[in-house]
């Protein structure tokens, strides 16, 4: 099978529902950050951040088998949360543990 690494990037205030939904769907762990985005892609920004030219956001990556995607983009449309959601996933050429 093959691992891809699922990022979704999210208001922070939803990050927790998010996580929740996710956790539900998943056992894969899930790495949560703080963000800041600069940019002039304004569809998701609150007016002071359009103000600002820069978004606050979370982003919550997980590393999952290809077939499991469909079912986790699913969980984070369903979640309870008040603000659109950007995703995007990229293959994993290789991974590791080193002890």
């Amino acid at each position: 099978m093959t691992d891809i690494l699922l990022t979704f990037y999210c208001a922070l205030i939803d990050q927790d529902g998010i996580a929740d939904a996710l956790r539900s769907v998943t056992h894969a762990p899930l790495h949560l950050r703080e963000e800041q985005v600069l940019g002039r892609d304004f569809q998701d920004a609150r007016p002071a951040e359009q103000v600002r030219g820069a978004l606050r956001r979370a982003a919550i990556d997980l590393i999952v088998e290809t077939q499991e995607r469909e079912a986790l983009v699913t969980a984070v449309a369903n979640a309870r949360r008040g603000h659109p959601v950007r995703w995007h996933s990229s293959t994993i050429g290789a991974r590791g543990r080193i002890l």
